[in-house]
């Protein structure tokens, strides 16, 4: 796991937790924040109004809810990465399903390897020294070093062998440092946590490097998180060795102190210079963070602009392709009109080929019929003697000489003056074959009223 990262364990109250994130941003040292949550998949499910136990509800309904737990922890983690971003750090998350937040954290630790974590911490009441001592194994992760530190309200190193209250507000400092149980106002705990010891007394297993903070309500009550599986230092407290009495004179234990004071002191004089060193390279790496922040913003507000701009575009081509929707229905209404019309015109012309096929087959018969009439007038111009007329010559009706012939539709010629006259008394049927004829109309035969008049003109 990269030293650089610096791991802070959030929940979903982003108003509670917002305090933590900013103290955690404010003592990273330039560090990269990644936060870690733990998500507990609610065990009721609401529906219409009414709570439900998710075992009683469907595969479906329940996964569909669990998809917006989802999108809702996904958002949440999104608002503190964009406040880590405003400030101008770099921010990452990483989280976890699982129903216990203890469990969450210690499978975290594990897979992602951490080495510092910021959580916030639980009331007073709700652990002591006898807590913290009976915690959950340490070998959690075996190969992390051992610092745990712990404060109501907020975290800060003292020095406490000068007695200045010196505040270090960074986590990079070395794995040496102390802090007090509880907070200076309470003034109840004058006990010091000291760090796991490394030696071949203690135990070879470490911790992970926690530092809880809590926030602090107006009522007065702790808000933060209660980690039960906490490092045990029952077996690294035997390693500590109080004070030895050295015999001899007061002056000698007092130079003794007074050396050790003075050495201390030295000490301290060179971790405030090299703290002095790491805050003006934190505030390099800010400055750099802000640049680069700066050049994001900027990049964002382009893509937002592109995105506009590809919005638009969109919007117009969906325009056009509704006109184009809209020309197209047009078109095939067109289109079915002129099929109808194509199958009506269809219709009428198979209507009028059989007209013509009708009249064609009339034309030849009138044709043969007129072959016939020439033939036998042929006959009779070379029968000189025959003086009576031809049958043919004569109207069916009337049996007299035809001066207007006609055709009828039944094919026979008659007298139009005598045929009209046979309409005219209600019959509609043919006088030669009493069949119903199609129509009233007749056809001239002139043909036959040619050789009617050169008849009568030769007799």
């Amino acid at each position: 796991m990269d030293d650089n990262i610096l791991h802070v364990a959030l929940g979903q109250n982003v108003k509670e937790y917002k305090s933590i994130l900013l103290w955690t941003l404010q003592n990273s040292g330039g560090k990269t924040i990644c936060v870690i949550h733990i998500h507990q998949p609610a065990n009721m499910i609401p529906i219409m109004g009414t709570r439900f136990p998710a075992s009683t509800l469907t595969k479906q309904k329940v996964r569909a809810y669990r998809e917006i737990e989802r999108q809702n922890m996904q958002k949440i983690l999104d608002e503190y990465l964009l406040f880590c971003r405003k400030i101008g750090a770099r921010a990452e998350s990483q989280h976890i399903e699982m129903d216990s937040i203890e469990k969450g954290i210690v499978n975290l630790i594990c897979q992602l390897g951490i080495r510092k974590l910021v959580m916030g911490a639980a009331a007073d009441k709700h652990y002591s020294k006898e807590s913290i001592l009976d915690g959950a194994d340490i070998c959690v992760a075996p190969t992390i070093s051992a610092q745990v530190s712990f404060r109501s309200e907020l975290v800060a190193s003292i020095d406490c062998s000068v007695g200045s209250g010196t505040d270090v507000s960074s986590l990079d400092g070395t794995d040496d440092f102390w802090t007090p149980r509880g907070s200076v106002a309470e003034g109840s705990s004058d006990e010091w946590y000291p760090p796991a010891l490394d030696n071949s007394t203690c135990s070879s297993r470490r911790p992970v490097d926690i530092v809880r903070i809590s926030s602090v309500r107006s009522d007065g009550t702790d808000n933060g998180l209660e980690l039960n599986t906490l490092p045990q230092y029952k077996d690294s407290l035997p390693c500590l060795s109080p004070p030895s009495v050295v015999d001899g004179s007061i002056d000698e234990t007092l130079y003794s102190k007074l050396e050790k004071a003075m050495t201390e002191a030295g000490n301290a004089r060179l971790e405030a210079f090299q703290e002095t060193q790491r805050r003006g390279k934190a505030e390099k790496d800010a400055i750099e963070a802000m640049h680069k922040a700066q050049v994001s913003d900027r990049l964002c507000a382009e893509e937002l602009k592109q995105r506009k701009e590809i919005e638009e575009a969109l919007a117009k081509e969906k325009e056009e392709h509704e006109k184009v929707k809209i020309q197209l229905s047009k078109a095939m209404e067109d289109l079915q009109f002129a099929l109808d019309q194509k199958s009506s015109l269809e219709s009428k012309i198979a209507e009028s080929n059989e007209m013509v096929e009708g009249l064609e087959l009339r034309i030849v018969s009138a044709v043969e019929l007129l072959q016939t009439y020439k033939k036998e007038r042929d006959e009779l111009l070379s029968s000189k003697e025959h003086s009576e007329p031809p049958s043919y010559f004569l109207c069916p009706i009337s049996q007299d000489i035809m001066q207007d012939p006609h055709v009828a539709t039944d094919g026979f010629t008659y007298e139009a003056e005598v045929l009209r006259e046979w309409f005219d008394r209600g019959h509609d049927t043919s006088p030669m074959t009493n069949l119903k004829l199609e129509n009233c109309n007749l056809v001239p035969n002139y043909a036959l009223r040619s050789a009617i008049q050169e008849w009568q003109q030769k007799h």
